[in-house]
């Protein structure tokens, strides 16, 4: 498996704990995953890959949708060690598989699934392009890709002043929307995102178009954008196979 940083692998660790009960609290996050399970289409059987499953809630909310199957892959093993903890008390291991591995280093077999989605956990992946293959790859034949993200680009010199101020245009409704909905909490977790946003340490957000652009590159027919309704620096794209 693909090793993180030991400061970003120690960052993880320490949210998974309380990441229910600061991320899992913002209003606009929920809003974002329930647009993504409603763009995707989910259905009774199908095969869906979560990528970058946390704690669960997207998986959950698939679940909640339709009676499907999911697959749920993170590198984070403390984050799995909760989401499990919600799979045993909601007697779903049958519905349920958990795997630790991360998305660069995912190993499925070609057509094996029916949508694969991701919210706000590719923006993690350095290398973006091999990653979106592979999503393709596991794909059936007019399966759906599901990507909920911030449509944000960080891309450039860290010490680049323009390029700061449009990271901070962004952040500055990302604090208050924490505060607001998760308390200081949840702030002083923003805050030190926040950080790493501007520094490029774990965290490299394109914008949109240049997601669309990745999956036209990888062999998508077609990707389609929505604004999550109140949030619209969030969006979904639906690239279908």
């Amino acid at each position: 498996m693909k090793q993180i940083t030991r400061d970003n692998r120690e960052w993880f660790q320490e949210w998974a704990n309380e990441y229910d009960n600061t991320l899992g609290k913002v209003k606009r996050h929920h809003k974002l995953l329930d647009l993504v399970v409603r763009e995707s289409g989910v259905k009774r059987n199908d095969l869906v890959l979560d990528i970058g499953c946390g704690t669960g809630l997207l998986s959950l909310k698939f679940l909640d949708k339709a009676d499907c199957s999911v697959t749920a892959i993170d590198s984070s093993a403390q984050m799995l060690e909760i989401f499990r903890e919600k799979i045993e008390k909601c007697n779903l291991n049958g519905k349920i598989h958990c795997i630790q591995i991360s998305a660069e280093d995912m190993v499925f077999e070609p057509g094996q699934f029916d949508i694969v989605a991701a919210t706000v956990a590719l923006h993690h992946v350095k290398y973006k392009e091999p990653v979106i293959k592979n999503i393709y790859n596991c794909l059936k034949d007019g399966g759906r890709f599901v990507l909920g993200e911030m449509d944000i680009d960080t891309t450039g010199k860290p010490d680049d002043p323009q390029r700061l101020v449009r990271i901070l245009q962004y952040l500055i409704r990302e604090y208050e929307l924490a505060m607001k909905d998760g308390g200081v909490q949840a702030f002083e977790r923003m805050y030190d995102n926040g950080k790493k946003h501007i520094l490029n340490d774990g965290e490299y957000c394109i914008g949109m178009g240049q997601w669309e652009k990745l999956c036209r590159d990888a062999g998508f027919k077609n990707a389609e954008v929505s604004p999550v309704k109140g949030f619209e620096w969030f969006k979904v794209l639906v690239a279908t196979k």
